[in-house]
């Protein structure tokens, strides 16, 4: 989803880790294989085989002392809390272990050959969806948030950030910003963690409780530069979005990823499609 680092220290250093954690978990190079990055190549990704077949090897860096949160551990809570119904890759196995002042953990994972629905999270043309596929990611989205959240699990965002982001970027429009109802949620649901035609959900490393509607709001804005799809998106999740609880939840997203704007230019062109949605829940 992210370019590989500029940072040529670290692309070596992450490709050596990758190597290490194919060895650690019994597997073997994929010919040909594509690698695919984390923000700022916190994270290496890729194909491997082992005597299973094709799985799929990730493995997250951090310095030493700093490993371990919500990320670090995000697989393998999500692994064990939710119900197998969610389709999502299955955790096989993982591997943790340090090397010259950095803690890696290594996840090993199904290998999921349905493509993605966009390389990018955000949307940039239209893409058909069968009602079948839309009823799936229905049903996933309610089970997830139905689902109780691992004890002491971190939240998406909290109520101090929503107090305080949602008033920077939208001023002081008698915004109700108490969230009442918190609901478990995967917490980074775009394009380029939805793959088609059949619907498998990735990347759960940031799942935990955040405000009712949080996905449905997080996809919403993804597709608001396909008109189209941005309707799909609102019917399939009517009876949230159109709720005061679900208003709440598109604030408190549309903040977020105004902040991310000034960081990436993924979400610098989403930017002001974002605004012109936070405006349209403004005047209501």
């Amino acid at each position: 989803m992210f370019s590989e680092p500029d940072d040529p220290d670290t692309r070596e250093r992450m490709r050596s880790a990758f190597n290490n954690a194919t060895i650690r978990l019994g597997g073997a190079s994929a010919d040909g294989a594509a690698e695919t990055w984390g923000h700022s190549g916190r994270t290496i990704g890729g194909p491997i085989t082992t005597s299973c077949g094709n799985v799929w090897l990730r493995v997250l860096e951090a310095p030493v002392g700093k490993e371990g949160g919500k990320l670090w551990t995000g697989t393998q809570e999500a692994a064990t809390a939710l119900p197998a119904e969610v389709p999502r890759p299955r955790l096989l196995d993982s591997a943790d272990w340090a090397h010259e002042g950095y803690a890696y953990r290594a996840e090993l994972s199904t290998y999921v050959t349905a493509p993605v629905c966009s390389p990018t999270p955000d949307l940039t043309e239209h893409i058909a969806l069968p009602d079948a596929w839309w009823s799936r990611l229905r049903r996933a989205t309610s089970t997830v948030a139905t689902t109780s959240a691992p004890d002491g699990r971190p939240l998406v965002i909290t109520q101090d950030y929503i107090h305080r982001t949602i008033p920077r970027y939208f001023g002081d429009a008698g915004i109700e910003t108490t969230v009442h109802h918190w609901t478990l949620a995967h917490g980074d649901l775009h394009w380029a963690n939805l793959t088609r035609p059949e619907l498998t959900i990735l990347d759960w490393e940031g799942f935990g409780p955040a405000p009712h509607g949080f996905d449905a709001a997080d996809l919403h804005a993804y597709t608001l530069p396909v008109p189209e799809l941005a309707a799909c998106v609102r019917d399939a999740f009517a009876d949230i979005l159109a709720t005061p609880e679900g208003r709440l939840a598109e604030l408190a997203v549309a903040a977020i990823l105004l902040q991310a704007a000034d960081r990436d230019p993924v979400h610098a062109r989403l930017a002001p499609h974002v605004r012109q949605n936070a405006r349209r829940l403004l005047e209501h």
